[in-house]
């Protein structure tokens, strides 16, 4: 069942962002189904922009090998840069991409499959010119749309703008030259047909949460951890609204801040915000500007300790942007709360709260609107029962539905039918004599 897989992302573990998360649970998945799998990606420094430390001496050279759970990883030089500021991440996006394109060719392995998985658009490309010059099929995994993201984040404002269409070429130029291409929801397949992308050229293959990422919240573990953390952040009679993500520009965070600020006197509920990013400093600004008494940030955590923060938590807060391009977006944090048994409170239009509400997860708020979120946290905080209904509903629906290993054998379905479509055509035909 297995293939020749070379996978292009600029994150991969140790990073704990989603991207690299997927990747390492995909590629993980792909090795126990019998695949090579080679991870071409960059040195770890996202998204503080400061390298590792115990990858800066390959740094200096520029490239390393390691294995991961059975898969070859091959790091190549980047420019390391935080998530903040044009020009940064537009050297660091760009100086992945080159080094992954030039060292790509010599690493990719006979008879492959070259997958590029966005973000960033400039991977795409950088697969593409490894799948070219190797002759290898290309697979567009398309994670977020670009250029219109820019937009969403508001790291561009002008469509009109330079970069923004170069950026809008590029992607379209991927688009037609993808043997496949894979998204993570109908909601963006629909975009990319209104592109002129041709619809049986688009797989969905829907995000998921790795099997063994968190266990029953019921059991004896969760519950000692959950009770361990709770007392040591001194939480323990508290109501504990997470966010546990990137604090990006995408995210639209100050809404979690405004209604704290709404719920100041409830010292029964508490929000916590816990990872880094661009916003991270504008975030501790204007909590303080704000004075709130209830409401902790806390840095980025190991991803060995994420699941403990989730047992910690009563529910768990995804919000983004309010934005039309946020409309197909999915957020992978949703399914891990969803995961670890916590009711979502979602602020993000589209796809993801049709999913959300499909299965009964947890309350829905327009997003960027801090009087629904407080309505919302009100609702869960005040009634027990419901919290831990919607808890353990959005959970059997991870359980049933969107388990990473299943999401990985599709994907590697895909692959498969890619490969013998390619490479069948490349058989020498026997023409016996009559």
């Amino acid at each position: 069942m297995g293939a020749n897989i070379l996978f292009v992302s600029q994150y991969f573990v140790p990073e704990v962002c989603a991207p690299a998360v997927r990747t390492a649970d995909l590629a993980r998945e792909w090795v126990r189904a019998g695949s090579n799998v080679t991870i071409l990606t960059g040195f770890p420094n996202h998204p503080e922009g400061v390298l590792h430390p115990e990858f800066r001496r390959q740094w200096r050279r520029g490239l390393a090998h390691d294995r991961h759970d059975g898969a070859r990883v091959i790091r190549t030089w980047l420019y390391p840069a935080a998530n903040r500021g044009w020009y940064g991440r537009a050297a660091n996006y760009a100086s992945f991409a080159l080094s992954s394109a030039v060292a790509g060719p010599f690493i990719a392995s006979k008879d492959s499959v070259v997958i590029g998985s966005s973000p960033q658009l400039l991977v795409g490309l950088a697969a593409y010119i490894i799948a070219a010059a190797r002759r290898a099929p290309f697979i567009f995994d398309v994670r977020d749309l670009w250029p219109e993201s820019m937009i969403a984040v508001g790291a561009a404002s002008d469509e009109q703008g330079a970069a923004y269409r170069a950026l809008e070429k590029l992607a379209r130029f991927l688009y037609r030259k993808a043997d496949r291409i894979t998204v993570d929801g109908e909601w963006k397949k629909r975009a990319l047909v209104s592109y002129g992308v041709p619809e049986e050229k688009i797989a969905t293959i829907i995000n998921g949460v790795a099997d063994d990422f968190f266990p029953d919240p019921a059991s004896a573990g969760a519950q000692q951890a959950r009770a361990k953390l709770r007392q040591e952040l001194g939480l323990s009679q508290r109501f504990v609204a997470l966010y546990c993500g990137t604090l990006g520009m995408a995210h639209g965070l100050e809404t979690i801040l405004l209604a704290a600020d709404r719920l100041r006197n409830r010292r029964d509920i508490v929000f916590v915000l816990m990872g880094e990013g661009a916003d991270r400093e504008k975030l501790i600004a204007r909590s303080q500007e704000l004075r709130l008494p209830n409401l902790m940030l806390l840095g980025k955590q190991p991803r060995s300790k994420v699941a403990a923060y989730l047992s910690a938590a009563d529910a768990c807060v995804v919000p983004l942007r309010r934005s039309e391009t946020f409309k197909t977006a999915i957020p992978s944090k949703m399914f891990e709360a969803m995961a670890a048994g916590k009711p979502v409170v979602l602020g993000v239009e589209g796809e993801a709260r049709e999913l959300l509400l499909k299965a009964n997860g947890g309350l829905a708020f327009t997003p960027e609107d801090a009087g629904e979120l407080t309505s919302n946290i009100l609702t869960l905080a005040g009634e027990p029962g419901l919290a831990a209904e919607l808890g353990a509903s959005g959970r059997k629906a991870i359980v049933e539905q969107y388990s990473r290993r299943r999401q990985a054998l599709t994907f590697l379905k895909l692959v498969q039918e890619v490969t013998e479509s390619r490479y069948a055509l490349r058989q020498p035909v026997t023409v016996t004599p009559a």
